[in-house]
């Protein structure tokens, strides 16, 4: 009787090619579902951004304010002194209110946000990671843009994602371009008409990064360059006409001039 069988040469090369396939193959796995998962974030900011609209229509096109003031007392971690912009626009979208009866919360334990505020997606180390380089919060060293025992570790996190509050900076040279960002005030500050943006289409108002209470007990948020390292190489945003796009890197580092001359942040600046 003839008999056949592989020898250990031809199972080696076997094993070697299948070792090979794998490691080629494994990382594009991971790269699709890293992808699935941004597509499915996308499409809850534009939820979001939706949301934001339907506020605005309500309160004459106003932009909704990170906070407002509730005049009660702090209570902790609680924050009710004031009332956050995931809050206030928990009405049109009946998805992700904070969770407030997570024991968390009152010990200072990380809450993390509910419904449409929670990406599957984000990660604080990328989120610091962005805030640390130079061109965004930080001096490119680690803790320099969101310092450790003020901002993180995080606690009750109302949202994922951070809005703009119509901070103005640059000198409008292209080395330090101008920005004017969409958005309203905190607290008792200015508000800004959706009006007022003369791109709707092309002007950023919220994106991946943070909103909710601090390390130290305050209360804040982030957008803009924080989201430059959330996933793909970038993060998602929405615009104030409140569409949502994926846009690769810093957001606030796409520069363009305006009729003036003067250098702007592309996604970051109102007028015209």
């Amino acid at each position: 009787m003839i008999r056949r069988a592989f020898t250990l040469i031809e199972l080696l090369v076997v094993i070697a090619i299948i070792a090979i396939l794998a490691a080629i193959l494994f990382p594009v796995f991971a790269q699709a579902k890293e992808a699935a998962k941004a597509t499915q974030v996308l499409a809850q900011m534009k939820q979001v951004g939706t949301g934001m609209y339907l506020y605005g229509s309500d309160y004459d096109d106003m932009f909704i304010k990170w906070y407002t003031r509730t005049n009660l007392p702090a209570n902790g971690y609680y924050r009710d002194d004031l009332l956050s912009w995931p809050i206030a626009i928990n009405p049109y979208m009946k998805s992700g209110l904070p969770d407030r009866n997570n024991p968390g919360v009152a010990t200072g334990a990380r809450v993390p946000p509910t419904g449409l505020m929670n990406s599957i997606l984000w990660d604080e180390a990328k989120w610091t990671k962005g805030a640390d380089m130079a061109d965004c919060d930080g001096n490119g060293t680690p803790g320099s843009g969101l310092p450790p025992g003020v901002w993180v570790p995080v606690r009750w996190i109302h949202s994922h994602y951070g809005i703009g509050f119509g901070a103005i900076y640059g000198s409008g040279t292209i080395a330090d371009p101008l920005a004017n960002m969409a958005g309203s005030a905190g607290g008792t500050g200015a508000t800004m008409s959706m009006t007022t943006p003369a791109r709707v289409a092309e002007t950023i108002i919220i994106t991946d990064g943070f909103t909710g209470v601090l390390a130290g007990g305050g209360f804040g948020t982030t957008m803009g360059c924080e989201s430059a390292f959330m996933y793909k190489g970038g993060g998602n945003a929405i615009f104030v006409d409140s569409h949502a796009k994926f846009i690769k890197g810093n957001n606030e580092r796409y520069v363009m001039q305006n009729s003036a001359g003067l250098w702007v942040r592309k996604y970051h600046y109102v007028a015209e």
